[in-house]
């Protein structure tokens, strides 16, 4: 049937398309020196049409929505058509009217090329989904291309969403293994199916599998194997980690990978994403978000229906910190929650670090170290397919090729890097070197590696030590210029800095790999390479090489500190790092890498290493240093000024834990005076120092953002803003205040911060002090006294899914579920507003919320970013009227349409309506002051895109009139013009008025009709003008407009809303 549909949408289509190229062809003969654009067009669409032909040739095409492709493209050509047909004219029409067609095409250019956009986009679409359809694996890939090309239109907030939560694409990196190590040999990895561990897996869900081995033992491999096995049956997501690159390394980017699979295979599970998105934004993925992240994972697998598949390969390579973190999630999610989804989970890793042992050796286990296991079979056969291809190259007769394979098997120690190394070097060589070198060949990887090390010339042992030091302690790969500069490698009369680097990189043979991509960064080959060099004292032959990681951490933090304390000073523009960015020289190369990663360098020292780093860096680590103050500017995120820190502050902000015991320490001995005072400073305000341009420039800047200025807070805010609890619990233990209102947090306590974006544990830690329990007092005691204020009950309710703290608040500290917040809401209306569905629920059935204001339930639903879902609970699970009016006389329809100011919001305001009106909502009720719905929707109020959908939705209702008056009897057009003269948004130079006033024209406003005052339109704009010189420009095309446009008359129950967006 898709296939039906698509054939007879094309035939419409191309319809269409002819009318449109006829059209075109007539107004570029008419128009004298009529742009060549114009001709472009037309050779456009005549080339779309061929595609269009193209597509009844096919086979079936169902499940890849080219019909519904199709059709977007015919509503496109729609649109054209009557933008086209506008500009049109007969010979015999007077001159005035040719000009006027001519002027009035040059005003809609820029919409026609926004529509000759999207139909290259559609384009695109078509012929993705033609691939895709003609592709043998066709169908999950057009999963994929149906929910990211189709489903999700570009610019919506899913739209949008979904881009944040894309971190790497698993499918991405399971292709580049491919690409980079070679296709696996047919045959090899199959003996995995036949074991008794993986049958009971695969058998009974929800299941995990570990598979475990040493370097080499072909465990990716195995994974692409599983991978691509078993989603010939099964819908199956995994991740590929890889420790040298940050987004494959953490907990954090396993789950994103995950769940960013799991919404491109299953749309309708967005929503668990795009709820808690909708309020925290990109902070729902930083660093700190792997709770809220793995509660939306848990609760996707919770609500899949069919059986799932994940493989997580090289689990080893996480770092260890968040390791320890989802091992234990994992652990959780198939012994207590076991009940709750059927998910099979296989994880292949090596046994180490300790903490995989200890969690997953409970679990079934395939060990290929194991005597019982061996992957011999997979190895011979992976040896014999090497061995033929240098054969085939070579000319190598069979007793050669035996004796080769002999030599192999002997020497690999069933590792399938050695036969991949050992092969490459073969190739380089002649038939008869290949012969004599078959006997010293190295037996093992670490012989490899030994080897290769023992041959680096003596004058080059330091230096290249020093490089492989930088590789393997560098937070992420560098490339060969940052390699070079952390060096401090200097070019020669004839060399340059990355020759010289490049040579190093060369020498090293087998142990350095350099990416295909265009930064070209460095990595080992393998991660068995950066095993062998953090190795023990038996390698004695190389110890030149050999890593000590305490030493070398101190090492690169402290020429990290000299580089930005002197080479790189000069690179820092006081104030300049938020506005105009931190300059990024081609003779500094490392100087961005250093910017982002010193303070995590910082963190991982060891405490004896922190204070060798602290003595030889006493201008750095004194109380108050400008240059630290600088750099750590340097990284702050917008909204975040640091301005001048004190060492307590910075030590907190990094989380050194040691130094700030040693200073609150020393501070209490040696200053028991004042050392409370100095735990809960502020901090000094930012420098007015540097050229007075700028400095404006700067205030103006963090002005918009709403700070209050641009202290750091005390130190105890950067212990709770990072989510550490013991260092928190020892500021606390040295009297820190938690009741000192900070301006980053709206001048509120850390209390009411925790309560709506810090942890539970947090929050329990600061409650259960003395001065916890005081705030809570006076806020119980607030709320009580009939003010309008915001609870740490409100605050809780709004902050997505926080139900145990909420249900705390309520339970031990007596909170009322009906105190009244800032906007006259009760905690119920917050979480309605954050999209909290299931704590709404809870706070009717569970605790007896009362739902009687049915204004500020449906005032909530209306701020709410899940509108729809949160509508739908509402009006059909509380029995709520959906034409309740408040105070004011204003409805749900009010507050919506009065809200939406943002471009992004027009989609889920359109969403809204739709909803609303099925739900019985009438959009005649005008609110008090005459206002009906349409009189308070600013349509017109971005100045990159004006909507009309929601408008055009409600005057196809019937029950409202675009001519409609409101307050002041003004009609829309009387609104416009106040807007246009007194609303700031209209001050930009970009607003257009324009197409703005000629929409409401071609929907049928009459600028003829006066308001209250008698004026009509333009005498009222005549009225507003106060002479300035934007004003006399937002006039000229009012006068434009309102004199000359002519238009044709649009019924507004024939209109389509969809078809009516405006881009500038």
């Amino acid at each position: 049937m898709e296939f039906l549909g698509a054939t007879a949408a094309a035939d419409q289509l191309l319809k269409e398309a002819f009318k449109l190229v006829q059209l075109i062809r007539n107004i570029h003969d008419k128009y004298k020196g009529a742009p060549k654009e114009i001709e472009a067009w037309r050779q456009e669409i005549e080339d779309f049409s061929e595609l269009i032909k193209h597509i009844e040739t096919l086979p079936d095409l169902e499940g890849y929505n080219i019909h519904g492709t199709i059709e977007s493209c015919r509503t496109t050509c729609c649109e054209l058509i009557g933008i086209f047909s506008g500009l049109d004219f007969a010979d015999g029409d007077k001159r005035l009217h040719k000009t006027w067609m001519a002027i009035k095409g040059i005003d809609q250019e820029p919409v026609v090329k926004k529509h000759f956009e999207k139909l290259q986009s559609l384009k695109v679409t078509l012929l993705t989904g033609i691939n895709v359809a003609q592709s043998e694996q066709g169908y999950r890939t057009a999963q994929d291309v149906q929910f990211i090309k189709t489903a999700i239109q570009p610019g919506t907030e899913e739209d949008r969403c979904l881009k944040s939560l894309y971190l790497t694409n698993p499918i991405d990196d399971r292709d580049a293994i491919v690409t980079a190590k070679g296709a696996k040999v047919a045959g090899t990895c199959e003996w995995i199916a036949s074991t008794i561990e993986y049958k009971a897996w695969i058998a009974s869900p929800p299941s995990l599998l570990w598979v475990s081995g040493g370097p080499g033992k072909g465990k990716t491999f195995i994974s692409i194997f599983l991978t691509e096995r078993l989603s010939s049956s099964a819908d199956v997501i995994y991740f590929f980690c890889d420790n040298k690159i940050s987004s494959r390394n953490t907990a954090i980017a396993i789950i994103r990978g995950l769940l960013y699979q799991l919404v491109s295979r299953f749309p309708g599970l967005l929503h668990h994403v795009l709820t808690p998105w909708k309020v925290q934004q990109n902070d729902l993925f930083n660093s700190n978000s792997f709770e809220s992240l793995w509660r939306i994972f848990q609760k996707m697998l919770e609500d899949l229906g069919p059986d799932l598949i994940c493989v997580i390969d090289g689990l080893d390579e996480c770092t260890e910190d968040s390791l320890k973190s989802l091992l234990q999630k994992i652990k959780m999610l198939f012994t207590e929650h076991a009940e709750e989804h059927k998910l099979r989970l296989v994880i292949l890793s090596r046994r180490r670090p300790e903490c995989l042992q200890g969690t997953l050796g409970s679990f079934p286990q395939i060990d290929l170290d194991s005597d019982q296991i061996s992957n011999q079979a997979d190895v011979n056969t992976y040896i014999t397919s090497r061995v033929a291809q240098l054969a085939q190259q070579k000319g190598i007769s069979m007793n050669l090729v035996k004796h080769i394979e002999e030599i192999f098997r002997k020497k690999s120690e069933n590792t399938f890097l050695w036969v991949s190394f050992m092969a490459d070097d073969l190739e380089t060589k002649t038939v008869p070197n290949i012969e004599r070198g078959l006997e010293t060949l190295p037996t093992g990887l670490d012989e490899v590696y030994g080897r290769i090390l023992h041959h680096i010339k003596p004058e080059n042992t330091a230096i290249i030590a020093l490089m492989l030091q930088w590789i393997s302690l560098a937070l992420r790969p560098l490339t060969v210029p940052e390699l070079a500069e952390a060096m401090k490698i200097r070019e020669t009369n004839f060399l340059s800095k990355e020759d010289i680097c490049l040579s190093y990189i060369k020498s090293c043979g087998h142990l350095l790999q350099i990416s295909a991509s265009t930064n070209g960064v460095v990595t080992f080959v393998h991660q068995s390479v950066k095993d062998y060099l953090f190795g023990s004292a038996k390698h004695h032959k190389i110890s030149a090489f050999q890593i000590n990681k305490e030493q070398g951490d101190l090492e690169v933090a402290c020429q990290l500190l000299s580089f930005i304390q002197n080479e790189w000073l000069h690179c820092y523009k006081e104030y300049s790092h938020q506005l105009l960015g931190l300059p990024r020289s081609d003779a500094y190369p490392f100087v961005e890498y250093a910017r982002w990663n010193w303070g995590t360098h910082l963190q991982q020292l060891q405490d004896t290493s922190l204070w060798l780093l602290i003595d030889r860096n006493p201008s750095f680590f004194s109380d108050f240093s400008a240059v630290r103050g600088k750099w750590c500017d340097a990284i702050s995120p917008p909204g975040h000024i640091a301005g001048a820190v004190s060492l307590l502050q910075f030590a907190c902000r990094f989380e050194l834990l040691a130094l700030v015991k040693k200073l609150l320490k020393h501070k209490r001995r040696y200053s028991p005076f004042t050392y409370q005072r100095y735990i809960n400073s502020q901090g000094p305000k930012s420098s007015n120092s540097g050229p007075a341009l700028v400095h404006a420039f700067y205030q103006r800047y963090i002005n918009s953002l709403g700070l209050k200025g641009s202290n750091s807070g005390p130190a105890l805010v950067h212990a709770i803003y990072r989510g550490n609890i013991e260092l928190t619990q020892l500021l606390l233990s040295y009297k820190a205040n938690i009741e000192i209102p900070c301006p980053r947090w709206d001048n509120k306590s850390a209390l009411y911060y925790v309560a709506k974006s810090g942890t539970f544990e947090m929050f329990q830690l600061l409650a259960e002090t003395k001065r916890g329990r005081r705030i809570i007092d006076a806020d119980i005691k607030a709320c009580q006294n009939s003010a309008k204020h915001d609870s740490l009950l409100h605050r809780a309710a709004a902050s997505y899914g926080r139900s145990q703290l909420c249900s705390v608040l309520i339970k031990r500290y007596h909170y009322n579920v009906e105190y009244i917040g800032d906007w006259g809401q009760t905690p119920i209306c917050n979480a309605i507003e954050s999209g909290s569905i299931d704590l709404a629920r809870m706070f009717v059935k569970n605790w007896g919320a009362s739902i009687a204001a049915a204004d500020k339930m449906l005032q909530a639903a209306a701020r709410s970013f899940s509108k729809r879902e949160i509508l739908d609970l509402v009006i059909s699970e509380f029995k709520i009227d959906i034409n309740a009016r408040d105070e004011s006389g204003q409805t749900v329809l009010h507050y919506i349409l009065e809200k939406t100011m943002n471009v992004w919001d027009i989609s889920g305001t359109y969403d809204f309506l739709v909803r609303c009106l099925g739900l019985g909502a009438d959009p005649s009720l005008h609110s008090t002051n005459g206002d009906s719905p349409l009189h308070v929707y600013k349509w017109f109020a971005h100045h990159m895109a004006v909507s009309l959908r929601p408008l055009i939705l409600l005057l196809r209702d019937g029950r409202l009139g675009v001519n409609d008056k409101g307050s002041g009897g003004n009609m829309l057009l009387h609104k416009l013009m106040h807007s246009a003269f007194d609303d700031p948004k209209f001050q930009n130079a970009k607003f257009n008025i324009r197409p703005r006033l000629a929409s409401l024209l071609d929907v049928g406003a009459d600028r003829a009709l006066v308001n209250s005052d008698g004026l009509t339109t333009l005498q009222l704009a005549k009225v507003l003008f106060d002479e300035s010189e934007h004003s006399q420009g937002i006039l000229a095309g009012i006068v434009d407009i309102l004199e000359n446009y002519a238009t044709v008359s649009n019924h507004p129950q024939r209109l389509d809303p969809l078809g009516w967006n405006i881009f500038e």
